[in-house]
């Protein structure tokens, strides 16, 4: 508050504006423009309420200015067939300069965790898509039964290119994992965000991975090195990550934008898209009641190249320029089947994001395909797939950014920079203590519990705001600032919700807002691990709060398995104690059985990759947490052989091994006799499901054929895997060998003369003819 005094006391604005619209580059001289004149000398000049949109109606006499009509040539190629009419470069080029400060994930090249690149690509802007019929028929022609969805969305995945983002201080970074979701609008809205939705997602999820723990992965692929993230455990995080529905208490899964298509085909295609813009505003595709209905509409013809007229398709697109204004876009597309022998032909892409569910139906319904061999993802002509990453790039780069920006500024301007100052803080304590300014819209609310400092905007039956109240467009300013990555924005904006959440007792809400919030700090690169605002107390307590009221308060496991998991990732690279407070949280998503018995192993796995980067202190590494790990990598061990994995098994087994080395005391684990019986048993059991799945894998010709390239004839054939069993007993193959081979010429056997015998060799069933010889 000291600061925000002597900010007022030299006529300093308080907000984090974006500078104005349309203003030219003023000097490519960073170090000399003070931000705070920046701010004084270009404030925001806007007439524009919080609750006004420029999309509120289907026909728009006024377009956004124009920049010019430059573009980039390094996208020429890809904008060959792209008939948008905006010719103008996107307004998120930088009005002071690229920003010297860069994002972990800005470059994957220097190294950075690919889990944090992760994460953030799992919150991206939603865009749904509202398509006419006909569009649709033309995906089907093509091979796709979900229609024009299907046919666009692996496409926003990634877009192609880079993306530049101007956050609240004007700074532009460039993004090159930038991407978009494509979603269904009428999906969205239908979702029903209830408790048994999300614990079914979670079946569906475990569902998913022991059907990739069975038979879906390759066992060489599956297997990594020490360090490294399994790809069962990326793939476990990912789905986790996009099963979410769309809910009140968060708008990540809110639509930021609306494709609505047509094709060139289309009978009265004017009217028909006033039509679908109904629909989607009061008709039945209309969001439910608490998401912001005030989304960017984009409009796109779909030319069909093999039947229509292309001069006919460029004369509407004129037309639906000048009734709809310039967030329109041609998209040239050829109806025909393509197939694999075709010349121009390319494969789908496979969907990055999809649901547990969406993808164990589609595992169902191409399980015939994959065992006849046959491809499961269909072919487009290339012609359609550089005219499809055209249109995406358009789209995100000039249309959907921008509108995020726009509604950044505004709300920051007009909502969030009057909570920061001084007025906002004294009406924020006069509503917690007195309940003056307490809403008026639900009076018999209001009435009740303005004692307690409640704001009167929450409606606690349906458990949610409404769109327009402060608290609702805050949370919609802090998941904007958080999906354009302005993490600074946005941890700022939740710490100003934590509280209002918690004053009107919405604990789903306040959940969310100390989950954000604690992402969003860890994921800020500017807070260092030696900064003020790095506190693992403060980080504890989000998670604390977070966990606790998905769980006891809201029943919602799967929020709360995604808010310990997020954390332990990003707490995990944070350095000594860090990690030790990473491995808490995972042990303690453990402990409250979030996970099934393939999420176990894997979250297990994690806490063993938390123990080990520990650091110790000084030169004899104290505070190292090696043998802890190697405990938990023995007890994954164990886990992975009762999942029928062994040769993960052995890779934890072996992990194990290298830990216990690198301690002081390497040997001083055989003083501890059952723990060394026991791993001592393991590896044997290892062993010996091993043993069985390699001679599974051979037929006689193939073993002969490995043998001759060895140099080995029959008489030297022998079972190695029973060799190995056990390993306290060690005999010379040679003398082996020899007994064998004089007891048919007629020799002295060793055997006979009293040689020691192993207890392998003794008459007795053979274990690997057993059914079930996993060790439990």
């Amino acid at each position: 508050m000291d600061r925000d005094i002597q900010n007022l006391a030299h006529n300093q604005p308080l907000s984090m504006t974006s500078p104005r619209n349309g203003d030219p580059l003023q000097s490519d001289d960073l170090p000399s423009i003070p931000p705070l004149e920046v701010h004084k000398t270009r404030p925001l000049q806007t007439e524009e309420s919080p609750e006004a949109s420029t999309t509120s109606l289907p026909i728009r006499t006024s377009s956004p200015p124009a920049l010019g009509s430059r573009r980039s040539s390094a996208l020429s190629g890809v904008l060959s067939r792209s008939g948008s009419p905006n010719g103008r470069l996107s307004l998120s080029f930088a009005r002071f300069g690229k920003s010297l400060i860069n994002s972990p994930l800005g470059n994957p090249v220097e190294g950075y965790d690919d889990t944090r690149s992760l994460i953030v690509r799992a919150f991206s802007p939603t865009v749904a898509i509202y398509a006419a019929a006909e569009v649709d028929e033309l995906a089907a022609r093509k091979g796709l039964k979900h229609g024009f969805v299907e046919l666009v969305r692996p496409f926003g995945d990634r877009i192609v290119g880079k993306v530049v983002v101007r956050d609240s201080t004007g700074a532009s970074r460039t993004w090159d994992d930038f991407g978009v979701h494509f979603t269904d609008l009428g999906e969205l809205a239908r979702t029903d965000s209830s408790s048994g939705s999300e614990v079914n997602n979670l079946e569906k999820l475990e569902e998913l991975m022991d059907h990739f723990v069975g038979d879906g992965f390759d066992e060489a692929a599956d297997t990594p090195g020490r360090g490294e993230v399994s790809h069962l455990y990326k793939l476990f995080l990912s789905r986790l990550l996009c099963s979410q529905p769309m809910s009140p208490h968060e708008t990540f899964r809110h639509p930021v934008g609306a494709v609505i298509a047509i094709s060139s085909s289309t009978q009265q295609p004017i009217e028909t898209l006033r039509n679908l813009y109904q629909q989607t505003a009061q008709g039945a595709q209309a969001l439910p009641a608490y998401a912001n209905p005030e989304y960017l509409r984009y409009y796109v013809l779909v030319h069909d190249e093999d039947k229509d007229d292309l001069s006919k398709s460029n004369a509407l697109f004129d037309q639906m320029k000048r009734h709809f204004g310039l967030h329109c876009h041609l998209l040239r597309l050829r109806s025909a089947s393509c197939t694999q022998s075709d010349d121009d032909a390319e494969e789908l892409p496979a969907g990055e994001w999809l649901s547990a569910q969406e993808q164990l139906s589609m595992l169902k319904d191409t399980a015939d395909l994959i065992d006849l061999d046959i491809p499961t993802s269909p072919y487009i002509f290339s012609s359609d797939a550089s005219a499809l990453r055209s249109f995406v790039r358009e789209l995100t780069a000039q249309s959907i950014v921008y509108h995020m920006e726009q509604r950044i500024a505004l709300w920051n301007d007009q909502v969030a920079s009057r909570r920061r100052g001084i007025s906002g803080r004294f009406m924020s304590l006069s509503k917690r203590w007195t309940g003056i300014g307490v809403s008026s819209r639900n009076s018999s609310s209001s009435t009740n519990l303005s004692g307690s400092g409640a704001s009167g905007n929450y409606d606690s039956l349906q458990g949610t705001y409404r769109w327009d109240a402060p608290e609702s467009l805050l949370r919609k300013l802090a998941d904007y600032a958080f999906m354009l990555r302005d993490y600074k924005l946005a941890a700022s904006t939740y710490e100003l919700l934590r509280s209002d959440y918690s004053n009107d007792k919405a604990w789903k809400h306040l959940a969310g807002a100390n989950e954000m919030c604690c992402i969003a700090t860890l994921l800020n690169p500017l807070t260092s691990s030696g900064s003020s605002k790095f506190k693992l107390e403060s980080f504890d307590t989000m998670l604390e709060t977070a966990s606790y009221s998905y769980l006891t308060r809201c029943s919602d496991p799967a929020l709360a398995l995604r808010a310990i998991l997020l954390g332990l990732e990003l707490l995990k690279v944070r350095g000594r104690a860090a990690s030790e407070v990473a491995a808490k949280w995972a042990t303690r998503g453990l402990e409250l059985g979030l996970v099934g018995s393939v999420g176990h192993v894997l979250v297990s796995e994690r806490v063993a990759s938390c123990y080990a980067d520990r650091i110790g202190i000084g030169n004899t590494g104290w505070g190292m947490r090696k043998r802890k790990a190697a405990l938990w990598s023995v007890m994954a061990a164990d886990e992975w052989m009762k999942l029928g994995r062994a040769e993960i098994a052995a890779q934890r087994l072996d992990e194990a091994q290298e830990l216990y080395n690198e301690t002081n005391h390497s040997e001083a684990i055989k003083q501890f006799k059952e723990l060394a019986a026991y791993l001592e048993q393991l590896r044997l059991a290892v062993r010996i499901k091993l043993g069985e799945a390699r001679r599974r894998g051979f037929s006689g010709a193939t073993r002969q054929l490995e043998l001759e390239v060895d140099g080995r004839g029959d008489g030297e054939v022998e079972d190695e895997t029973l060799e190995e069993m056990n390993p306290l007993e060690k005999h010379d193959s040679r003398l082996n060998r020899i007994s064998l081979v004089g007891a048919a010429s007629g020799l002295p056997n060793p055997i006979d003369s009293g040689a020691p015998q192993s207890p392998v060799r003794l008459s007795r069933p053979d274990p690997l003819s057993r059914g079930d010889d996993d060790f439990e």
